[in-house]
């Protein structure tokens, strides 16, 4: 009997043994399949449903996705945190969608990043799992985004308050939806009208526009402040946006007094101090965010308002990073900006002191920035990465500025805590930043701009009025997304 127990015993741990043996075997090999498998798109629309606790709409929505889209598609549903059911929900449907169940404090703006990250589709669609989609939504849809190579950003119309997205319809419930949108089923190209801006409830993108614009930023205080952003970069690298009039996505009616969250009315308590906030947030990153398109002066402006002109339509939000600046994507390695390229950094030896902290950018900015040179070993570590020696081969950016007329008072720039403290006194004094190069110069978009960029890393010297004059002025320098995920 003892002897059978031992056995036994043996046994158990053979099985647990042999089960995580098993385990990290497919864990592996599920890592390997997916690193293969990354960048391989198929055909189809990726449908993104960001969602926390939204348990009943999330299911209508997804019976109305699967009851109404014929075009090949997947949905994609990114939990954060739901504590309502969601979890054994999607658990149930995993056949049909493809989910990722997050943490509470990832927030919406991080679960849409996953979901991006996670798309596999030539297009994709990000849905508000209030909104109830229609026959033929996505057709028209298509038809509109496909309608002009120029355009890169679709929306529908709706009965929700989304400014000049909404259209007046009969009280309706649910059941009728259908039959209303049945009545109105006519492809109408004439009801296609460009647009600066679009809700966020429904966006029908190009892969190709996300590669571009990167991801929204999760450093913004709220959603809508994170999707302004994104429609910002959007329009700056010139790529146009569009309603399609012609394509109703009926928008739930117990969620009209907010959309994605953020309280439309100011009457509640605090909502006001909040919308501030997130308008200062707004504001520090981009300043007059209009005098980037009608700024005769901007190499950005072009005649219609929209951006950069077509010929530059291959630029990316990359573009707008300064050159010569050294970036850190997800994997740890570490590159060098160059005009339109990336280079991995060579091997390093310490340059007078010169050291440099990588800041951390997207893979997908690092994707639209291609690979030049031999790759060389990886420079491995976390997202924060330490400080980085420069070689003789691999130049700084120059950093400059106006002279002033109490530059007898600053200190003498010799280290990095020097250069912090003398950008504050030079921005105390109203001045601006440039990146100088080989007959022009690049002004820093904002003070925030400067701080993103680590500038204080950088050398910095004075250029009289007249010197900076007489360089041609390019496109300004904007802050990269801040992100908390591995993306």
């Amino acid at each position: 009997m003892k002897r059978l127990s031992i056995q036994r015993k043996h046994n158990k741990r053979l099985g647990k043994k042999g089960y995580w043996s098993g385990y990290n075997r497919g864990q592996e090999q599920g890592r390997k399949l997916g690193q293969a498998s990354f960048g391989k798109v198929f055909e189809g629309v990726s449908i993104i449903i960001p969602s926390c606790n939204q348990l009943q709409q999330l299911r209508a929505c997804i019976h109305h996705l699967e009851e109404n889209t014929t075009h090949p598609h997947e949905i994609i549903v990114v939990d954060y945190g739901s504590t309502d059911g969601t979890p054994t929900y999607l658990l149930r449907k995993s056949i049909a969608v493809r989910y990722a169940l997050l943490t509470k404090d990832v927030q919406r703006i991080g679960s849409l990043n996953q979901g991006l990250m996670m798309a596999k589709g030539t297009t994709i669609v990000v849905l508000d799992p209030y909104s109830i989609v229609t026959p033929g939504w996505l057709d028209r849809l298509m038809s509109c985004l496909n309608s002009d190579p120029r355009i890169g950003v679709v929306g529908p119309v709706t009965n929700g308050p989304f400014g000049e997205q909404q259209v007046e319809v009969p009280d309706m419930n649910g059941h009728e939806v259908n039959p209303f949108a049945m009545a109105n089923d006519t492809l109408n190209p004439e009801a296609w009208r460009e647009t600066k801006s679009l809700a966020t409830f429904c966006l029908l993108l190009r892969r190709e526009t996300l590669v571009k614009t990167g991801y929204w930023d999760e450093g913004c205080h709220s959603s809508e402040e994170a999707h302004a952003d994104w429609l910002l970069r959007v329009r700056l690298l010139g790529i146009r946006m569009a309603i399609a009039r012609d394509a109703f996505i009926h928008f739930a009616e117990s969620d009209r007094d907010t959309v994605d969250g953020f309280p439309q009315t100011t009457e509640r308590s605090g909502s006001v101090e909040e919308r501030s906030r997130n308008r200062s947030f707004f504001v520090q990153k981009w300043g007059n965010a209009e005098k980037l398109f009608y700024d005769p002066k901007s190499a950005t402006a072009d005649s219609d308002g929209q951006g950069l002109s077509s010929k530059e339509a291959h630029l990316s939000a990359a573009s707008f990073y300064p050159v010569g600046a050294l970036v850190q994507g997800p994997s740890g390695a570490v590159f060098r900006i160059e005009p339109g390229s990336r280079r991995r950094l060579h091997g390093a030896s310490d340059v007078e002191g010169e050291h440099v902290r990588p800041v951390r950018v997207s893979q997908l900015d690092l994707l639209a920035l291609p690979l030049v040179g031999e790759p060389d070993a990886t420079v491995s570590g976390s997202t924060e990465a330490p400080p980085v020696a420069v070689t003789l081969n691999e130049p700084l950016p120059v950093l400059a500025a106006p002279e002033l007329g109490n530059m007898s008072i600053l200190p003498t720039l010799h280290i990095p805590a020097q250069r912090k403290r003398w950008i504050e006194l030079l921005y105390a004094e109203g001045g601006q930043l440039y990146q100088i190069g080989n007959g022009w110069k690049r002004p820093f978009l904002t003070f925030y701009a400067v701080m993103s960029w680590r500038a204080e890393d950088y050398p910095i010297q004075f250029l009289s009025s007249e010197d900076l004059l007489a360089l041609s002025e390019k496109q300004p320098i904007i802050a990269p997304p801040v992100l908390r995920g591995h993306l």
